[in-house]
């Protein structure tokens, strides 16, 4: 029975030694991987040192404007995309009483500063039917000639101070970085409502925003002017007899004044 009993421990001592040689290689291979992993793991005190903040640029009124006269224009852009996809179209600039002479600059300074204080008398005719546009013609269905706004804009402000804005330049040295500056607002918000047009998005806060530019930049405009030259223009502007009717022949002005006067809204791209 002894002899049985040495023979089994000896029969074990071959397995117990290929036991504890495999563990052997296990912790060896243990060993190798936490070696590798720990290898791989930064080390808290090797963590990169992010460059200090640069100082934020102070930007000019003229950059400034630039920037966010970019900024939507680009959303523009893509929604007059939709403009297309829809078939609708533009009137043509000959149909818009106020736009016929688009090409055609005023050379008057005195007729073109009373021209400007006319379009301010638009932009805020125009103003007000963004307001009520946004209570009487809801989303999504928009029951209202949204045509109507883009059109106002183009023939009554964006026509009339491209062929106005240059001559105060000109006659009473109104900034021209200024001018060029209210000329391209006025472009950007033309093509933010025709992208309306569209009744894809309709966005009136940025119209809005832009109009209201316009006439703070207008106001800054005519500040740096002689006040002779801006009393001159307000009293031809005041001068228009009112009870003519807007389309019939006359001064820009005038007709501005008396098209904004009667409430009269375009109707067929005809302003």
């Amino acid at each position: 029975m002894a002899s049985m009993t040495a023979s089994a421990a000896v029969w074990r001592q071959p397995q117990q030694g290929v036991t504890a040689s495999a563990a052997s290689r296990v912790g060896r291979r243990a060993r190798s991987v936490s070696v590798a992993v720990r290898a791989n793991v930064p080390d808290a005190t090797q963590k990169s040192q992010s460059p200090p903040p640069q100082p934020r640029k102070q930007l000019t009124r003229h950059e400034a404007f630039v920037s966010a006269a970019g900024a939507s224009l680009a959303g523009a852009l893509l929604n007059l995309a939709a403009v297309a996809t829809v078939g609708l179209t533009a009137a043509p600039p000959a149909l818009a009483i106020f736009n016929k002479d688009l090409d055609v600059p005023i050379t008057d300074p005195v007729g073109a500063m009373a021209t400007v204080l006319a379009t301010k008398v638009a932009v805020n005719d125009i103003l007000l039917q963004i307001a009520d546009f946004e209570v009487s013609c809801p989303a999504p269905v928009f029951p209202c000639d949204l045509s109507q706004i883009s059109t106002k804009t183009a023939t009554r402000v964006s026509g009339p101070l491209k062929r106005s804005l240059p001559t105060l330049s000109e006659a009473y040295g109104a900034d021209p970085y200024a001018v060029q500056d209210i000329i391209q607002s006025v472009s950007t918000t033309e093509a933010m409502l025709m992208a309306n047009n569209a009744r894809v998005k309709v966005d009136w806060k940025g119209p809005t925003t832009f109009l209201n530019l316009v006439n703070d930049s207008i106001d800054a405009l005519l500040a740096d002017v002689s006040p002779d030259a801006v009393a001159g223009g307000q009293a031809r502007f005041d001068a228009c007899d009112m009870t003519v009717d807007p389309k019939a022949p006359g001064d820009l002005e005038c007709r501005l004044a008396r098209a904004v006067a009667s409430g009269a809204r375009p109707m067929g791209g005809i302003s």
